[in-house]
């Protein structure tokens, strides 16, 4: 298995996956992050986005919220708010959120309980987009 890692991605709701893969992405802290079998152990804050990996010779893409990853030679453990296929994405219905967090960003106050909301949906919604690829 040296050319491979184990990976889980679950959310409150389920599990994922959970099995062997080759590759992974996915958007962290700092930017977009990637891990392949060997690679140094650390954990990192998820961010809305993509996450893709390699199973099984198939390319796996889903959309995911905020979370956090554990990186180790061998084994990468994903826990994120959500995970959804990339497939499932209604780019319009993000479209739409994203809009709306916005307009409620420009009403609000930070201080507000409902700017923080608009917040995480407009981080959501952009991370839909981006996975959607529109």
């Amino acid at each position: 298995m040296a050319d491979q890692f184990h990976l889980s991605v679950m959310t409150p709701k389920a599990s994922v996956f959970d099995g062997v893969v080759r590759t992974l992405e996915a958007s962290g802290h700092n930017g977009e992050f990637g891990v392949l079998p060997g690679h140094y152990a650390y954990i990192t804050a998820v961010r809305p986005g993509p996450l893709s990996f390699q199973a099984n010779g198939d390319a796996k893409r889903y959309v995911v919220g905020h979370g956090f990853a554990q990186v180790d030679a061998d084994r990468v453990s994903i826990v994120v708010s959500s995970c959804d296929d990339v497939d499932s994405i209604d780019v319009a219905a993000a479209k739409e959120l994203l809009a709306n967090a916005e307009s409620v960003l420009m009403e609000k106050s930070p201080g507000d309980p409902e700017y923080s909301d608009a917040t995480v949906d407009q981080e959501l919604a952009l991370g839909r987009i981006l996975a959607a690829g529109g």
